[in-house]
């Protein structure tokens, strides 16, 4: 049998072609494999924003907080018993009232009754008195013009003890014409001090018998709030009283100028902390008035101190920390000792060996000190 040489051929070239791309892939592979590696990638410190921090002469500002209460709060209750007879429109709740305008008016009938008897009484107890005088004056002078040089060995002669007995008859029927009168005074209803009424437990026609709830008044002539203050903030408290005081609603926002009232010079059984009274005048005739019962944020200016750092309060971590960036670039950690803190800044002791601070403005949470980074300044507002 004949072979054609036609397929034989085409195996052959076949054959070769595979050698070849082998070798040139196997050629490929070790150029690679022997080739310049890639270098590796270099780490970046992050960027920091930094404030530089230097020690300044800043007043130091007292916060706290407290509530406005009035200057004097009465429950007025009544002195006399009787009939409400009559009623002051102005006698309803949430109404000012001016010191002494009457109210409300108890009758008065049996009262002024009393008044007239007890004067009557009086009448005669004067009557009774100077008659006495009289006596007592003659018997002094018959004694006399009898010659007798010795005194009466009985204070009766001169009628002594009759005159003694007389005055206190006149004395007792003098206060009693003043209870009388007392009595019928207060059967007219009136506020002791300018207030506003908090509450009326009456009406008209109502009967009140002594020692009855007749109101509830606030005074309207100022308002005094007491602020708990810490032991490192009365150090940095004037002692003077003379330091501004702002006052403002936590709530509206509104402020008020204050003034410091007086300190306290006790502990609070609750806080064990001793207060400043700070107190506002006239707070209803305020632009915006200041009500009592008003929860308020106090800030009272005190002394000017050297040597403090101010901040931003963004600065501080939650933790109390201050991060700084030192001279090898490298975060550092350290507790803030704050002296005072005011609106949005925090004011804080000098830390020991560094007197320019390069300190963190908005440090997180995953700094690590000795981690290196990149400074950039900042100037603090």
């Amino acid at each position: 049998m004949k072979i054609s040489p036609a397929p034989v051929v085409v195996t052959l070239v076949a054959i070769v072609c595979i050698g070849l791309a082998i070798t040139y892939n196997g050629q490929k592979m070790a150029a690679q494999a022997n080739g310049p590696k890639p270098e590796p990638t270099e780490s970046i410190a992050p960027n920091v924003t930094v404030i530089n921090a230097v020690p300044s002469t800043y007043q130091a500002y007292v916060s706290g907080h407290g509530e406005a209460k009035a200057h004097w709060a009465l429950t007025l209750k009544a002195q006399v018993k009787g009939e409400i007879t009559t009623m002051s429109e102005q006698f309803a709740t949430g109404n000012l009232v001016k010191k002494d305008q009457v109210l409300a008016q108890i009758d008065n009938t049996e009262y002024l009754q009393a008044v007239a008897s007890a004067k009557a009484t009086l009448a005669d107890a004067k009557l009774a008195l100077q008659e006495e005088q009289d006596l007592g004056g003659q018997a002094k002078r018959e004694w006399q013009r009898s010659g007798v040089t010795e005194a009466p060995s009985s204070p009766l002669v001169f009628r002594t003890l009759q005159l003694e007995a007389a005055q206190a008859t006149a004395d007792n029927a003098q206060y009693a014409l003043q209870t009388a009168q007392r009595d019928e005074k207060n059967t007219r209803l009136s506020a002791p001090f300018d207030a506003v009424i908090l509450s009326r437990d009456i009406d008209l026609g109502t009967y009140v018998s002594i020692g009855d709830t007749l109101a509830t008044l606030n005074s309207t002539d100022k308002v005094e709030i007491s602020v708990p203050l810490s032991l490192s903030q009365w150090q940095n408290l004037a002692s003077d009283k003379s330091g501004e005081v702002i006052l403002s609603d936590v709530t509206t926002q509104n402020q008020w100028q204050g003034y410091i009232a007086r300190f306290e010079q006790h502990l609070d059984d609750s806080s064990r902390q001793r207060s400043v009274v700070v107190a506002l005048d006239k707070p209803f005739e305020q632009a915006t008035p200041l009500l009592p019962g008003t929860f308020l944020a106090v800030q009272i200016a005190g002394k000017s101190l050297d040597n403090v750092i101010k901040l931003p309060a963004s600065a501080v971590s939650q933790d109390g920390l201050i991060w700084y960036v030192n001279e090898q670039n490298s975060l550092v950690s350290i507790k803030a000792n704050k002296v005072f803190e005011r609106d949005e800044y925090v004011y804080i002791s000098p830390i020991e060996g560094q007197s320019n601070l390069r300190v963190v403005a908005r440090p997180l949470v995953s700094y690590l000190n000795e981690m290196l980074v990149n400074p950039v300044v900042e100037e603090m507002p």
